[in-house]
């Protein structure tokens, strides 16, 4: 696509760094960003309670069939 396309098709303006648009810009981006699933901040991510239900019937399964394995040898 030439240059001429791009001034028509889906070119946006990008705030001047260090207003208050561009500030604006970025806490959305950064908001987007902590939500995905495979994020690297573990405060943004959804169900942390559901998670930890999940870990500990994990672990109690695993102990379970730890004693069960010494109880039968």
């Amino acid at each position: 696509m030439g240059r001429s396309g791009m001034k028509r098709k889906g070119r946006k303006h990008l705030p001047k760094a260090g207003t208050g648009p561009a500030t604006e810009q970025l806490l959305h981006h950064e908001r987007a960003g902590a939500l995905h699933p495979f994020s690297s901040d573990p405060s943004g991510r959804r169900g942390g309670t559901a998670y930890g239900i999940i870990a500990v019937i994990v672990a109690a399964v695993v102990l379970i069939g730890i004693i069960g394995i010494i109880a039968f040898t």
